[in-house]
């Protein structure tokens, strides 16, 4: 038997890890021959091969790494309190202007040019955040009445107001121990733990009782924002009936009872017992 035909099988296994069929022979030739190596075991390479999947033509690299700005690590919760806090410093600065330009200008015919300053520090207008009232009221709507129609018992519908959200709703300031606050009415812009804030209109709408004054302080010109704190504070508000848009429902909130943050309210049980201390 030649040795061409003894290496056949040998030949295959090399192919597996040699391209060039004369490395093959001279190994085999090594190996079989008087003054080769004579070696009873052969050696096979090993070769690595590309186990990654090819990609996609579309495929592009991204060299650069990805930079999250601090804008963007900032969460809701911060933006808004800092949008709050600055609103808050702006109308005090403006309050501060209109108070010194009332000094100075005691006759009172250069009025103060108040509709420039409101853009200037950029206090916020109560006729933009009444689409939120809207959703809101469509929102308690969907609380107390069944389908649109008939208004369900208070045993049911007491449980749901006070778990509701507030945010959006149009409050009035009904009874306080700070007197300077009583008849303000606003739409709540963030239910806080501790308060609620409002964005209350100018001038005469600022008030239930102003409609009929000509003459306006300093915070009622620049209306904007307002915390008013719900320790010692009865709210109202009323919700429509969406069979009659004429008619509405009046409610009372304690804010004394009311001094948990939204979220947690939810899963809280109010209990009936003695509110002595409301104001």
């Amino acid at each position: 038997m030649s040795l061409q035909q003894d290496t056949e099988l040998e030949k295959h296994l090399l192919s597996r890890c040699y391209d060039s069929q004369s490395k093959i022979v001279e190994l085999l030739q090594d190996r079989y021959s008087v003054t080769g190596s004579q070696k009873s075991t052969i050696l096979f390479k090993n070769i690595v091969t590309d186990t990654k999947k090819p990609k996609s033509l579309l495929h592009q690299e991204n060299t650069q790494p990805t930079k999250i700005t601090q804008e963007r690590k900032k969460t809701t919760r911060q933006v808004l309190r800092e949008y709050i806090s600055g609103t808050l410093n702006n109308q005090r600065k403006l309050i501060k202007k209109i108070q010194s330009h009332n000094r100075k200008n005691t006759t009172g015919h250069q009025p103060f040019p108040i509709h420039q300053y409101l853009q200037k520090y950029k206090i916020p207008n109560f006729d933009d955040f009444f689409q939120m009232n809207k959703l809101w009221q469509k929102y308690a709507q969907d609380l107390i009445f069944q389908n649109g129609n008939s208004m369900q018992s208070l045993s049911s519908i007491l449980p749901r107001l006070t778990a509701a959200d507030f945010n959006g709703c149009l409050l009035t300031v009904l009874q306080s121990r700070n007197t300077n606050v009583i008849g303000t009415r606003g739409i709540v812009v963030w239910d806080a733990q501790h308060s609620f804030i409002l964005v209350v209109p100018r001038n005469e709408d600022s008030k239930e009782w102003n409609e009929e004054k000509s003459r306006f302080s300093p915070s009622e010109m620049v209306g904007g924002l307002k915390v008013i704190p719900k320790k010692h504070t009865m709210f109202g508000f009323d919700i429509i009936d969406p069979r009659n848009e004429n008619d509405c429902y009046g409610f009372t909130i304690v804010g004394s009872r009311f001094e948990i943050r939204s979220v947690e309210r939810s899963g809280k049980k109010f209990k009936n017992h003695s509110v002595d201390d409301i104001l």
